[in-house]
């Protein structure tokens, strides 16, 4: 049986041609057999036919593609390649499924569906990113998405070319396409590029879009957009646009044919009129230019709210509001200008009409307003409109206009007036769209008018029609080219395809004597006419084949397009060709006071895409092409270019910028005349298919190999078709081709290519009628064994059945008989169990015995033999080893004899040989073949050392060069002490400058060859010579002026700085010496007044008992308080100098010794606090009157300021080389004399303390008794360790101040030397660059010269930035004085509110003293180390650190530095802290960082805020607080405001957390969700080429399957929650999120994935989804985390559900969490299986109304919100840490900042 027997079988489908629906479908009655003359067929009408075939087959006709390839997404990949197929695949799509887009090859085939779709939204665009074309359904955006990726990949121009007729949606489409554009390449900059691009499309529809006869929106005129995008990190952001327009129908402005209106914009301000009154408008059908249509309205569509947007849209493209208005203005006036009646003229003194002149009123009211509007004179306008000027030889001639003249030259005024309007706008808008800054590549989106025909087609059509030819052309080319390429990457043979070339058309329109040509010279011609040129046309053209002359008259020619022979009406050609307007109008219409009006009329036509295209540098695939200018000639009146040769250049000038990307074409497909929705007329279809080349791709697939298959697609489908031994599941490619043999025969009809497998037409279906009938044969097999398997189980039960009952009935009979011998048998059975118990007792004695005897006996025996057997094993062993020591001996000793005889003979053979080659060499034979061609090769040898030699020189000199240029770079970069901050850019600039010089050196050979001409340009060479010299003269007088000023400005600096250090240090000694005489003073009168409480105590201890001791105060604990307060007074006043703020020329190293001094006095002022806490211990020790321990602390205080001295000595010696040695040196005695003091002080204590102690021995120990406890004792015990551990901390940070100090004096030295040491140099180099300037290349010295203005210029401008700083410094170091001054005097106010507070009551004390007490849980800072205390806790805590410590601890240090704040009531330090705190977060969530430290931030943020609220004194938060936890509440600070704060901190950072979680999940969840490793099937539509798919490689890819990965992905991220310390609540809710957008990204790929629509996917879904569930249950998870999968879930339940009529209930109460789009796009998509009964549109519609009537919100959107994230739920938890139980560990390097108390 041939295959063609076996296609045409009956029963198979076929197409036949039908008169009104072109092709029908019908049914083979009969199988066709070779020879037969006819067919019988069967039509779906149920009519019989009989079709005549030839004999042998030929005109068979064609059949229908087999089911599965019914609604492909690729026309292409049909395996019947013919026009029937094509127009059923796309009926299909679009009737039935209700799909408008489909790919054709490299075509989008759209349909316009005349109806709102849901396919455009930002979800729909989010699922198109990032997916190749072909992975999803059709879509313009796919075609978008792989533009952009060509674009980001390639970095090359790309174009996308929309096409169509009128009302088929072209405009829509580019609309869309600029959408994605602007959506995925979205501007960051201020500009909002995207917004701007997307606000010129309403502008660009009002003034160029109008209502024809078949579509409400057709684009009256061309328009290419270039989007602009820059290249920045490897991603491509949108940068601007601009906008090219071609061929304006102007011919509307002032006519429109019945059913058609005019521009919108005009409806548009009709309907607006009330806004602006001055512009006198009335309603729309008052004005000639709108009534003649007599459609003036538009259903659905509101011209005022049109107009709003339009003006909205105009202010968003920076149109101010008084260009608005006078835009506004000009149109109302062209409106008025229509409406100027011309009215018949009468001769003078008759009333005789005047044929030659007519008239127009003086006071007519729109001659009026039209000149009040554009602010003209009305009368020049009346007056032109009435005459003509023509020029004579020497003089004008005036001549008056008739009726028709006068009307027509207002209506030429009015067409160039909105002419002039239109190109202005659109340059308004290429400014606002187009930055100016340089592109680094473009996508051109080209809407262009479509074939058009009408009754009677005039220059418009020609124009538009010679334009679609035109890129007819360039598309057939492409098409070709790419199905060449294709074939040539897979390796395989092809002939060459005829394809349709319309080049003859083409030359028909554009050649010398072409239709263009001899149009443009009859326009020349004074007296040319339509008629004429019609003459010229049937003589001239009659010879192209593609011309044809009208049957009848002469005013009318025939043209055959590639689509069409289309009848062109020659009148109007020359009229329109020419666009002319009265000289004089045009001079009236510029000479307006308006200044808008002025400057439109000012403006030349220029073709813009051709100026872009004619720039000195061009692009073009990748290489660069510089072209010469030349000076553009300006044509005369005479010469003025025709609008078919403007337009001629414009279309040449679109097609090699179209030429120079790389294209994608969209096809618009207009699906009949009535825009009713998804109706479908086959006739008008059919014709725009041939028209828009799409049956053309369709013809070049078919005629080479139009069937694809990847391998494994093709093995999953045929491997039926192979028997097992021919599989190989290791080499799919084998299994494949051992397929293809079996069953195709013909080597023709297949290839095997790379990847692929390409069929010819027919083959597919061909296989797919051969696996039918094997499917069939085995589904036949396997219900027969199935219905077997059925009766004979039936069988089986029935026969148990009655085996059961015959059962039953024997056994009862059975047991009445057993019952009477059981009674007889009783007896003999009790004696014969009593016998039998007797005789067994004894027969098991016996046993035992026996067994007993014969378990020895057998022992002995296998003893015996194991030994035996294993002496035999051992003597074996030891024969084996023996005897294989004996054969490999014999062996090596073989084998070292048979090498012996081996090398003797192989050394005799080469003995032999050697001898023979030694007399051949000896030959002159031989030494001529040695030597020939040596000659040659040493003279092309030393021409080759030549070249090198010259070579290597030029790159010496090069290298030379570039030396220098190093050197001079590193000089520039030592001019300054900031240079080093700009080292790494100097480098940057050097490998800058080498690319630059390598660009250059290649322009450069370019540029002399195309640049041959110039050789006049070394004439000017010694005039620029000298030109160089002046300047650089120039340059070296500036460097000496500003060498010179920086020498005088350093020395001044000098002097004025000594001066100033000389004033300061003379003011700085008067105040100390003021400052001492003061301390002096007081320190006498304290002492005074201590003298007399000490002798005052001593009476009152002589005359008072001991219930009042404890009221007394000694002359020691006063001395102790009053002089430790004087004491540090003195220290701090001494070291409070104030200084001149002015020193912004001193030295760094000034600033270093200056940090270190406000250093040291921060300590000195700790110092002063802990010596106010040893007062306060000392006041305790004295009042206890211990004598031998107050003697004790006195020389351990001795002590102690000894070794304070000694440290003041060494940092005195440490700093000698500072530039405040005299400031330093007044310090360190004033330091000095406070020791000085303090010792004498403590001497006059110790002898006090000695009178006291003698005067209290005289006194009754009894009195004693209250003050010899433990307690005191313990408490003076903790004072004096207090004291040392004080003195020993100033001693720590003493020295290491010391050393930093050193080490700071030592770095500015060095770097002081060094900068000196690199000026220098730089000085030298730059005048030895001068000198050597006649040496020097010129380029490379101008690039130079260049080079060192901008970084002189850079240096000064660094240089004042530098002196700026230092002032700011300057200025905020006096502020800090200031301060330090405010706060020393609050200090001592408040020591002496302490004195004050100390003299109170003894309940005063006793409160005083439990107030003072230390509370616990807090953690001391200084304000100047939040920043590092932050970063250390923030930025540089590890993941692997605080897996180790408390969850949350960072927050509880951060919340016990808080309280520490309260507890000191510092205001500005907890708002300071927590401000710190949420911005260091904010800026760490805002950086890239990874998931764990996002977790941590999480966690941290929400320990921080429950501690907020549970020690924050809240009622509802504290009532599980424990008695000390609410001692430990917050007393000064209400943080309401900060919890808010960071609430919002944390909401932020659980969105950024899931927003990273769901980009590392996106790429894992399709193939876990959709796919499944046990069910091997890929999901790539089958031969869809081009497209970039992820197949396997073989069923068996990969090791872990997809499903597990994810879940894998999922564990991951659930343990370092764990880790962490995330709480559970918190983790449910992520990962309720995450699976929400699992189930948005599976449901939104399977909406978008039609392919896949299946009941196997549904099996597949609800496997995968079961194994998610399986964990979440896992992890004990609550079940609302699952809730976000139920669409999913219920997707995979619609599946796999029944589809009749009868389940739509069903079907209803399944899908409760699908919208009706959802439901009914899965049931359109739905791929039925070869056995599964057909969806009908009845089940649809009762599906669709049931539905309906759901009570759910109606929402058309079938796509889920990918980017939609759940509300975070923080939830308070009660936190049981005991704050005093935290300790700080030292890994966190944080002891020297923060210390528990």
């Amino acid at each position: 049986m041939s295959s063609e027997e076996m296609l045409y079988a009956k029963g198979s489908k076929i197409w036949i041609p039908h008169p009104e629906q072109v092709w029908e479908s019908a049914t083979l009655e009969d199988s066709y057999r070779m020879g037969a003359a006819c067919l019988k067929v069967q039509t779906e009408s149920g009519a019989l036919k009989e079709i005549k075939v030839k004999p042998d087959g030929s005109n068979l006709p064609p059949l229908r593609n087999p089911a599965i390839l019914v609604g492909q997404n690729d026309l292409t990949t049909l395996s019947y390649l013919h026009e029937p197929g094509v127009l059923y695949n796309l009926r299909v799509r679009f009737c039935e499924r209700q799909i408008i887009y489909t790919y054709c090859g490299i075509i989008l085939v759209a349909f316009n569906p005349y109806a709102e779709m849901p396919l455009y939204g930002p979800n729909i665009i989010r699922a198109y990113r990032g997916h190749a074309m072909g992975e999803l359904e059709p879509h313009i955006f796919a075609l978008a998405e792989e533009a952009y990726t060509k674009l980001e990949r390639e970095n090359c121009n790309l174009s996308i070319i929309v096409s169509g007729e009128s009302g088929a949606g072209k405009t829509v489409s580019a609309k869309y396409a600029m959408r994605y554009f602007a959506a995925v390449g979205g501007s960051e900059s201020e500009t909002q590029v995207e917004r701007k691009v997307l606000a010129s499309s309403p502008i660009m529809e009002a003034f160029g879009n109008a209502k024809t006869t078949r579509n409400d929106n057709s684009s009256r005129f061309g328009k290419f957009t270039k989007l602009l995008f820059r290249n920045h990190m490897g991603v491509m952001y949108l940068q601007g646009a601009t906008m090219h327009t071609y061929l304006l129908e102007k011919s509307r402005v002032v006519y429109q044919a019945q059913g058609e209106r005019n521009y919108h914009i005009f409806y548009q301000l009709c309907a607006a009129r009330a806004k602006y009154p001055e512009l006198v408008l009335e309603h729309q059908d008052k004005y000639q230019f709108l009534n003649m249509g007599g459609a003036p309205d538009i259903e659905r569509v509101s011209d005022a709210d049109q107009f709003n947007e339009t003006v909205q849209a105009m202010t968003v493209l920076g149109f101010s509001i008084q260009q608005i208005a006078d835009i506004v203005k000009i149109l109302a006036g062209i409106l008025h200008l229509g409406n100027i009646e011309v009215c018949k003229k009468y001769k003078d003194g008759s009333e005789e009409e005047d044929t030659e002149s007519c008239d127009i009123f003086q006071n007519n009211m729109h001659l009026q307003v039209t000149g009040d509007l554009l602010k003209i004179n009305p009368d020049d306008l009346r007056r032109w409109l009435l005459m003509r000027k023509i020029e004579s030889v020497n003089e004008y001639v005036l001549i008056p206009n008739n009726i028709e003249m006068a009307m027509a030259a207002r209506d030429a005024l009015a067409k160039h007036i909105y002419a002039k309007l239109f190109q202005y706008i659109v340059g308004v808008l290429n400014k606002s769209l187009n930055n100016g800054s340089k592109q680094c590549s473009f996508i051109g989106v080209l809407d262009i008018y479509g074939f058009e025909t009408f009754e009677v087609n005039s220059f418009e059509q020609f124009c538009i029609n010679y334009a679609n030819e035109k890129l007819q052309q360039q598309f057939n080319q492409h098409v070709f080219k790419l199905e060449q390429e294709e074939y040539l990457k897979e390796g395989i043979t092809w002939t060459m395809i005829d394809f349709y070339d319309n080049q003859p058309c083409i030359d028909l329109i554009e050649s010398r004597l072409g239709v263009l040509d001899l149009l443009d010279e009859e326009c020349r011609m004074p007296k040319g006419s339509d008629e004429s040129w019609a003459g010229k046309l049937i003589d001239k053209c009659i010879k192209f084949p593609h011309f044809e002359k009208p049957r009848f008259g002469t005013t009318s020619f025939f043209i055959k397009h590639f689509s069409d022979t289309v009848e062109y009406d020659v009148n109007g050609f020359l009229e329109k060709n020419r666009d002319t307007v009265s000289k004089e109008l045009t001079n009236v219409m510029a000479q307006s006071n308006m200044s808008l009006c002025k400057q439109v009329m000012s403006l030349e036509e220029v073709d813009t895409l051709s100026t872009d295209a004619n720039k000195n540098t061009t692009t073009l695939g990748g290489r660069v092409v510089i072209s010469a200018n030349r000076k553009q000639v300006v044509p005369s009146k005479q010469h003025k270019k025709t609008v078919g040769s403007q337009f001629q250049e414009s279309l040449a000038s679109l097609i090699s910028t179209l030429h120079a990307t790389t294209p994608h074409y969209v096809r618009c497909i207009k699906p009949n005349d009535d825009k009713t929705a998804f109706k479908w007329e086959t006739a008008k279809i059919i014709q725009q298919l041939r028209a828009c080349g799409v049956l053309e791709t369709v013809r070049i697939s078919a005629a080479g190999f139009p069937s694809r298959w990847l391998y494994p697609d093709f093995y999953m489908r045929y491997q039926l078709l192979a028997y097992r031994n021919q599989i190989d599941k290791n080499d799919m490619k084998l299994s494949c081709r051992n397929i293809v043999l079996k069953w195709i025969q013909d080597e023709d009809k297949y290839r095997f290519g790379n990847t692929q497998i390409f069929f010819r037409a027919g083959q597919v279906a061909y296989l797919e009628q051969v696996r039918a009938n094997l499917r069939k044969k085995y589904i036949t097999i396997v219900q027969s064994v199935v219905r077997r398997f059925i009766k004979r189980r039936r069988y089986l039960k029935l026969q148990a059945i009655i085996s059961g009952i015959q059962r039953h009935a024997r056994g009862y009979m059975a047991r009445v008989r057993a019952q009477k011998m059981r009674e007889v048998r009783a007896a003999l059975i009790l004696s014969k169990y009593a016998r039998g118990w007797l005789c067994r007792r004894r027969y098991l004695r016996l046993c035992h015995s026996v067994a007993g005897i014969q378990q020895y006996a057998r022992g002995m025996l296998a003893r015996k033999r194991f030994f035996a057997m294993r002496d035999y094993y051992r003597a074996v062993q030891i024969q084996r080893f023996v005897r294989g020591v004996l054969a490999r001996r014999t062996y090596q000793k073989r084998r070292r004899n048979i090498i012996i005889c081996q090398a003797a003979v192989r050394r005799f053979l080469a003995r032999r040989k050697f001898k023979r080659m030694k007399a051949e060499a000896k030959t002159i034979s031989h030494m001529e073949n040695k030597y020939m061609g040596l000659e040659n090769k040493i003279i092309s040898m030393q021409q080759r050392i030549d070249e090198l030699n010259r070579d290597n020189s030029s790159l010496k000199h090069k290298t030379s060069e570039i030396s220098v240029l190093k050197m001079k770079l590193e000089m520039k970069k030592n001019l300054e002490f900031e240079f080093k901050t700009i080292k790494a850019a100097c480098n940057d600039k050097d490998k800058l400058i080498e690319a630059l010089n390598k660009q250059l050196e290649s322009e450069r050979d370019e540029k002399m060859q195309l640049l041959e001409e110039n050789g006049h340009a070394q004439e000017d060479w010694t005039a620029q010579k000298q030109m160089w010299c002046m300047e650089n003269e120039e340059l070296r007088k500036q460097v000496d002026s500003m060498i010179d000023m920086a020498k005088n400005s350093e020395s001044n600096q000098r002097e004025r700085e000594e001066r100033m250090l000389t004033e300061i240090d003379n003011k700085e000694l008067n105040e100390a010496y003021q400052r001492a005489i003061k301390d002096k003073e007081v320190i006498e009168n304290e002492n005074y007044t201590l003298k007399e409480e000490l002798s005052r105590m001593q009476q009152h201890h002589n005359g008072l008992g001991p219930y009042n001791m404890h009221h007394a105060r000694s002359a020691s604990n006063a001395s102790s308080q009053n002089d430790e307060d004087v004491g540090y007074g003195s220290a701090r006043n001494t070291l409070d100098i104030n200084r001149t703020p002015d020193l912004t020329n001193k030295s760094d190293s000034f600033f270093d010794s200056t940090s270190i001094v406000v250093k040291l006095r921060s300590i000195l002022e700790e110092e002063k606090q802990k010596h106010k806490y040893l007062q306060e211990q000392y006041v305790k020790l004295a009042s206890r009157n211990k004598p031998t321990e107050d003697s004790f602390r006195v020389s351990e205080l001795e002590v102690e300021n000894e070794k304070l001295r000694s440290d003041y000595d060494q940092l005195r010696t440490s700093i000698k080389h500072g530039v405040e040695i005299n400031e330093l040196n007044a310090q360190h005695a004033a330091l000095q004399e406070e020791v000085r003091r303090r010792r004498e002080e403590c001497i006059q204590l110790k002898a006090v303390l000695l009178q006291q102690s003698q005067a209290l021995r005289s006194f009754d120990p009894d009195n004693l008794q209250l003050r010899a406890d433990g307690s005191h004792v313990n408490e003076l015990m903790e004072a004096f360790q207090a004291q040392k551990l004080v003195n020993r901390q100033l001693e720590s940070e003493l020295k290491a101040i010391t050393e930093e100090h050193n080490s700071k004096l030592m770095e500015m030295t060095q770097t002081i030397e060094r900068i000196g040491q690199e000026k220098g140099e730089m000085q030298e180099a730059l005048f030895k660059s001068i000198d050597e300037f006649d040496d020097a290349n010129v380029d490379t010295l101008k690039q130079n010269d260049r080079y060192l203005r901008l970084e002189l210029k850079k240096a000064i401008t660094q240089y004042l930035l530098v002196q700026e700083e230092l002032k700011l410094a300057n200025a905020k170091l006096s502020a800090y004085r200031q301060d330090g001054g405010k706060l020393e005097n609050k200090l001592e106010e408040e020591m002496i509110r302490n004195k004050a507070a100390n003299s109170n009551s003894d309940v005063g004390a006793n409160v005083a003293k439990q107030k003072s007490q230390n509370p616990l849980g807090l953690m001391k800072f200084h304000n100047s180390d939040l920043d590092k205390i932050l970063q250390r806790l923030l930025s540089n805590l590890m993941p692997r650190t605080v897996v180790g410590l408390l969850p949350g601890f960072p927050a509880y240090l951060i919340f016990m530095c808080i309280r520490y704040t309260d507890l000191t009531n510092a205001e500005e330090d907890v708002r300071e802290l927590l401000s710190k705190f949420v911005m260091q977060i904010k800026k760490m969530h805002r950086t890239p960082h990874p998931i764990e430290n996002r977790v941590i931030w999480l966690v941290n943020s929400i320990t921080l805020l429950n501690l907020l609220k549970q020690y924050g004194d809240i009622e509802e938060y504290v009532k599980f607080n424990t008695d000390k936890q609410n001692l430990q509440q917050l007393t000064n600070f209400n943080l309401f405001e900060y919890r808010r704060v960071i609430l919002d901190l944390i909401v932020n950072l659980y969105q950024a957390l899931v927003m990273q979680i769901q980009g590392l999940l996106d790429p894992k969840i399709v193939p876990a969700i959709l796919n499944n490793d046990e069910i091997q099937r890929t999901r790539h539509p089958h031969g869809m080429r081009n497209r970039n798919f992820d197949a396997q490689s073989s069923p068996e890819h990969g090791n872990i399957p997809a499903w597990k990965q994810l879940i894998g992905q999922l564990e991951h991220f659930y343990k370092q929650f764990q880790h962490f310390g995330l709480a559970a609540v918190y983790a449910e809710q992520i990962f309720s999120q995450l699976l929400y957008f699992v189930c948005a990204v599976a449901l939104n790929c399977l909406m978008l994935r039609g392919d896949i629509c299946m009941w196997e996917t549904g099996m597949i879904i609800r496997y995968n989804l079961g194994c998610i569930e399986d964990w979440v249950r896992d992890k004990k998870m609550s079940n609302d985390v699952l809730a976000p999968l139920a669409p999913l879930n219920q997707v995979s339940q619609l599946l796999q559900s029944r589809k009749s009529e009868e389940d739509v209930q069903t079907i209803c109460d399944l899908c409760t969490s699908l919208n009706t789009a959802q439901v009914l796009k899965v049931m359109k998509s739905y791929k039925l299986d070869d056995y599964e009964s057909e969806i009908t549109n009845v089940f649809l519609d009762k599906l669709t109304q049931k539905l309906n009537e759901r009570q759910m919100p109606k929402v058309d959107e079938f796509t889920m919100d990918q980017n939609f994230i759940h509300p975070f739920k923080v939830v308070f938890k009660y936190s049981d840490i005991k704050l005093e139980e935290i300790e700080l560990p030292s890994h966190l390097n944080l002891d020297e900042f923060l210390t528990k108390i």
